[in-house]
């Protein structure tokens, strides 16, 4: 396992996004306060990336000089050898920076179109926002493409499979998009409770989409068929976690989310609980499984402000079974 030293900051992680730039990892850090950072895995250094308020310059701001953003999520993109930072919150439009240079690129007017997530996926951001509902496409240049409507949104996830990148909305269900050429590819609605977190991963020769709802537990559904059943019984997860990771461990995927003192791991096959890593010592403020300087890892931020690093053997070593 990698770890950081602590990040440089008096508030802890709250966010982080893992971006591929010139020639290597980084990891984009929110902290609590809404304070930006990127840590380097190679060099191990800590940045402090200030950026300006997005509504600075709006006539309606004018009486509010000292205003500062109130940022809740980030996602990072590298373009064209520019390090740029999407982000917003639960009372912040969605607006775009370079944190090369600090400088603004674009902001969504000051409308009260906050954000419920946004992601980053092949060289776009996508954005959920949350009294409209809409879930939309943006490229770097400002340009955005609506992909459509989602009821109580509150989530997004992304995923590559067969070739296919997909775009996933969460709320009073789950909606997919092929991320190509935009079309809604599938909608699933779980028994009982909010979509909180939302994934898909491969499974033999499917697709499984996941989620955990605010009841706490996790669904799977099979991409393409003819019915909307889930795949296997319901598991009864966890309510402490609003994220949801795919990582493969021994050649099978495996889901995993954070409880107050544990990564558990469930079998994304068949749904039964494949262990657990007691995160007791510094618990799981944020995690994305991702391609880190090449290999396949799981990040987290923990509640001691260190970014640790995950490969498939940490999982596998620290990993044990409930009783």
């Amino acid at each position: 396992m990698l770890m950081s030293t602590r990040i440089p900051s008096e508030f802890l992680i709250s966010d982080l996004s893992v971006v591929h730039h010139e020639g290597s990892s980084l990891i984009v850090c929110l902290d609590k306060w809404g304070g930006v950072w990127t840590w380097s895995p190679s060099t191990g250094e800590w940045l402090a990336r200030p950026i300006p308020y997005a509504h600075a310059e709006d006539p309606i701001m004018a009486e509010y000089p000292d205003a500062e953003n109130t940022i809740d999520m980030v996602a990072a993109l590298s373009v064209g050898g520019r390090l740029l930072l999407a982000a917003g919150g639960d009372e912040q439009e969605p607006a775009l920076w370079d944190l090369g240079t600090g400088e603004l690129l674009w902001r969504a007017r000051f409308n009260g179109a906050y954000l419920a997530d946004v992601i980053a996926l092949d060289g776009a951001f996508v954005t959920a926002q949350q009294y409209s509902e809409e879930v939309r496409l943006r490229s770097p240049d400002g340009g955005d493409t609506l992909l459509g409507e989602v009821g109580e949104l509150s989530c997004l996830g992304a995923a590559r499979v067969g070739g296919r990148s997909l775009i996933l909305a969460g709320g009073s269900g789950a909606e997919v998009w092929d991320a190509a050429t935009f079309s809604r590819i599938g909608s699933f609605y779980p028994y009982d409770g909010r979509v909180w977190a939302v994934t898909a991963c491969a499974l033999a020769e499917r697709t499984a989409v996941l989620a955990l709802t605010e009841k706490g537990d996790l669904y799977a559904w099979a991409l393409g068929s003819d019915r909307d059943e889930p795949l296997y019984e319901l598991v009864a997860a966890t309510r402490e976690s609003e994220t949801l990771a795919v990582t493969t461990v021994g050649g099978e995927p495996l889901v995993l989310a954070a409880d107050q003192d544990s990564l558990r791991l469930w079998s994304a096959a068949d749904g039964t609980e494949a262990g657990h890593v007691d995160t007791r010592e510094h618990g799981v403020t944020a995690m994305e499984s991702t391609v880190v300087d090449g290999r396949r890892a799981l990040v987290t931020s923990g509640s001691d402000g260190v970014l640790r690093i995950w490969d498939e053997s940490d999982l596998v070593r620290q990993s044990s079974r409930r009783s």
